[in-house]
């Protein structure tokens, strides 16, 4: 539209011999052209633009609103003037924010990461609608100003980088996962950082299902499994969606459980009222404070009465101690890096985990999530396949087809006939509700009931049902 004005404009002052050139033309302003413009949505007062390039590439375009001058800039921010219009708030806000030209990557729900890997390059995000892909933006940064936001961002986090600690990972007060490297000391391209966001809502197991993550079937079965105090593992590569599976399964723990979560940078946002909180503390280069790390956490945790022990990811020796509180009759849950099963398996054998034979059968289910590539280089996230570790062999009950995207088995029948651990967790229960395969069914139902609830919402239903099922049993 942009383009034809201008070009009618052009052509008219060329019929009186007047030569035009527009200060403003079509690239100047900023906006893609319509036909190469896959989305387009706005956040406050920010335009964003999905496009795609010459080579086909998807990539991000933002168009913020003309700034107001530097000294009304500065007085707004000071608070001597109030904004008038919604672009002078926007201005302030990010003045205040911290993120500087990051503002309106951090202020967009759309997306989940941001990255920069060096000066030489453009920052890039993951996109909700580009899943598992990384989209660059039309956002060039200088290398003082890569250099200042490490420092900033690291100071947001809590964090200190210099010469001497070169690189830092923390949270920021908004909840963002931050990881960030200084100049060239550990980084060959410079300065880099990577911000992970999460949704302003947890998603919650009726979510996956609604997104077709895993089936209503799956998620019934692990339901049970998380209710009986059941050992789970997710295993799957980065970005696989590992953490966002524990999460989802956090929200099905009974609410009269104590849950105490061991995290190195906390992620999981937990709805129950019984639920306590350790994260690790690193050692700071300079300064007396003693390093805490996972392994200690845990062993402080099994004093802590808990049913239920979750440690965010385990990558050593903690393994071994999460094993332990699986032994002593409390729930566990944990993050895992493994690409099958049978290669976790293998990790947790090898060193530095080095978990015994006899303690890898403690191992109720190991799930699989995976980011299955379709057609035009996109990416599904599934839960590949989930299972069992039965004595000493590993039995698969669940099974992702990727040819069609479909779960198999989908009945309840077939999953009782091949899970045996299913079994013990309702023999553990030990309440009467009826044949196995019916309770399956029932609690699919509910959950498939329950998508596009929010989170507080799906908490209450979850905590009526153990409070109706399990009413008489719990009344004094």
């Amino acid at each position: 539209m942009f383009r034809i004005v201008i070009e009618r404009l052009s052509r008219r002052f060329s019929e009186r011999g007047v030569e035009v050139k527009p200060r403003v033309g079509f690239e100047s302003l900023g906006v893609p052209e319509d036909w190469r413009i896959s989305a387009h949505y706005r956040v406050g007062a920010v335009q964003y633009y999905l496009y795609t390039d010459d080579n086909g590439m998807t990539r991000l375009r933002f168009i913020e609103p003309p700034p107001p001058p530097a000294e009304r800039l500065k007085d707004l921010v000071a608070g001597i003037a109030r904004p008038s219009s919604e672009a002078e708030r926007y201005h302030v806000e990010r003045s205040l924010s911290g993120y500087g030209p990051l503002y309106p990557l951090m202020i967009d729900g759309n997306i989940e990461e941001v990255a920069l890997e060096g000066y030489h390059s453009s920052v890039s995000v993951i996109h909700r609608l580009v899943p598992a892909r990384w989209v660059d933006v039309d956002l060039k940064l200088d290398p003082a100003t890569v250099d200042s936001l490490v420092l900033q961002l690291s100071r947001k986090s809590g964090r200190v980088v210099s010469l001497l600690a070169p690189y830092a990972e923390g949270l920021t007060g908004e909840g963002y996962r931050v990881a960030v490297t200084f100049m060239r000391e550990v980084s060959r391209f410079g300065s880099s950082f990577v911000i992970r966001k999460y949704p302003e809502k947890p998603v919650t197991l009726a979510d996956m299902i609604a997104s077709r993550t895993l089936s209503p079937l799956m998620a019934a079965y692990l339901w049970i499994l998380v209710e009986a105090q059941a050992f789970i593992v997710i295993i799957g590569s980065m970005g696989a969606g590992k953490t966002t599976l524990l999460q989802a399964l956090t929200g099905l723990i009974p609410p009269y459980y104590r849950v105490v979560t061991i995290e190195d940078t906390p992620e999981l946002r937990l709805s129950n009222p019984h639920w306590d909180s350790l994260i690790t503390r690193v050692s700071i280069p300079g300064e007396s404070l003693t390093e805490i790390g996972l392994e200690d956490l845990l062993k402080f945790a099994l004093r802590r009465r808990a049913e239920y022990v979750i440690v965010g990811e385990v990558r050593g020796r903690e393994a071994r101690l999460l094993a332990q509180a699986a032994a002593l009759g409390h729930g566990s849950m944990t993050t895992f890096h493994a690409d099958s099963p049978e290669a976790a398996i293998l990790r947790l054998q090898m060193e530095p985990i080095s978990l015994p034979q006899l303690f890898l059968k403690l191992i109720t289910s190991i799930v699989h999530v995976r980011r299955v590539p379709v057609y035009g280089g996109k990416v599904r996230r599934r839960v590949y396949s989930i299972t069992e570790v039965q004595d000493e062999d590993l039995v698969t009950v669940f099974k992702l087809n990727p040819h069609d995207d479909s779960f198999n088995p989908n009945s309840p029948s077939e999953v009782v006939k091949t899970s045996s651990r299913l079994e013990e967790a309702w023999i553990k229960l030990g309440i009467p509700h009826g044949e196995l395969d019916k309770e399956l069914e029932r609690r699919a139902e509910l959950l498939e009931k329950l998508a596009g609830v929010d989170p507080d919402n799906f908490y209450k239903a979850v905590t009526r049902f153990y409070l109706t099922e399990y009413g008489e049993v719990l009344r004094p």
